[in-house]
């Protein structure tokens, strides 16, 4: 049986806890933002903090610098991103079909004004986080879908292959996140033409 102590102990932690997650949220919020606003340029701390309302020293709680920020905000929008591409690759029965709309859906983030602005700061941010361990590690998820379609076609390599898809496609990303342009829909239809023929579809 739980103590009143115990339990008092217990509401204060959880009171905490919620400030905690709420100040996290605040800084993730307002990290989005500043990228927005200054992209393709990396935004600073001093702006994230200003943004967010909070002290360097909240920041510095939660955080060991701006790239452990960058790298949490990415997988907030990797999240979001692997989300949105499930959903566009299961309306598709086959292989090739699902690898398509699979480049569709990752270029739509840079190609859509509308769309979620944390999924779009993920975009931003490939043009200006070195693809280091952590990196490839957060955007893990997104390479991975491409993983069974790849298979499915029965290329001799299919890993290799899923990676060249991948790295193609996040290069065409920076390449439009870079240059403040937006790819048309013949543009993404000569991408998808290119990688199918790649993996043998």
């Amino acid at each position: 049986m739980t103590s009143r102590v115990d339990a008092a102990v217990e509401r204060a932690l959880d009171e905490r806890h919620r400030e905690a997650n709420e100040e996290v949220e605040r800084i993730l919020t307002a990290a989005v933002r500043v990228m927005d606003r200054c992209a393709p340029e990396p935004p600073t701390v001093t702006d994230i903090v200003a943004e967010a309302g909070v002290s360097r020293k909240a920041f510095y709680r939660y955080f060991a610098g701006k790239d452990e920020l960058l790298l949490a905000v990415l997988e907030r929008g990797v999240g979001i991103i692997v989300s949105y591409l499930e959903h566009q690759m299961g309306k598709e029965p086959e292989p090739a079909g699902q690898i398509a709309r699979w480049i569709e859906g990752a270029l739509a983030q840079v190609a859509d004004p509308h769309l979620i602005s944390m999924s779009r700061a993920v975009a931003g941010q490939l043009s200006s986080t070195d693809e280091g361990a952590a990196t490839d590690a957060v955007m893990a998820p997104m390479r991975e879908l491409l993983l069974a379609p790849v298979t499915a076609l029965g290329g001799p390599d299919p890993g290799r292959d899923a990676d060249a898809v991948f790295r193609l496609t996040a290069a065409t990303m920076r390449r439009y996140v870079g240059s403040g342009e937006r790819p048309g829909a013949e543009d993404i239809a000569a991408l998808v033409r290119f990688c199918l023929r790649g993996v043998g579809a």
